[in-house]
């Protein structure tokens, strides 16, 4: 269980699911409000710090996940199968990034814990990212839906009748 400082949530948690948010919902051409992604970031940053505070290392991102995916459902408006996809992609975007600056860094996730400010740098690399992402997305029409023709399916095709 994780007491996370309120600069760490400010300045971390909530940048960090807004640019989630925004850059899964961009690689699967859902079209969204900013004011709506910031709102549940916003939401979901705060929502991060009850987490990590009662919740053991590790169960926290799955019950991030969780959270995140009703966040968008319920506050969003989008198909609950778009939310799933979308947010799964970001999390798997933020897992590799954040794990790839750690490995080759040779952080102590241990000692970033205890130490605020480098806490909110370690936010940064996997931050820019995600933002780069909402750029492409955005500046050349990009969506991973050109890519694939499996999600392509899974996000625009309906299973049931009242999918529409």
């Amino acid at each position: 269980m994780d007491n996370m400082p309120i600069k760490v949530v400010i300045l971390g948690s909530i940048p960090e699911a807004i640019f989630m948010l925004w850059a899964g919902l961009c690689l699967v051409e859902e079209d969204v409000s900013t004011k709506q992604v910031i709102g549940v970031g916003v939401l979901q940053g705060i929502t991060s710090y009850f987490i990590r505070r009662y919740s053991p290392f590790g169960v926290h991102s799955i019950i991030h996940i969780i959270t995140l995916i009703n966040y968008t459902y319920f506050i969003i408006k989008v198909r609950y199968r778009v939310a799933v996809i979308s947010v799964l992609i970001s999390f798997v975007i933020v897992f590799l990034v954040e794990g790839t600056v750690t490995i080759l860094m040779h952080v102590n996730v241990t000692h970033v814990f205890y130490m605020d400010w480098e806490r909110v740098l370690l936010f940064l690399p996997h931050n820019f990212v995600l933002a780069g992402i909402v750029y492409v997305c955005k500046k050349h029409k990009y969506s991973l839906l050109e890519e694939s023709v499996l999600l392509r399916k899974i996000v625009r095709e309906p299973i049931l009748e009242k999918d529409y």
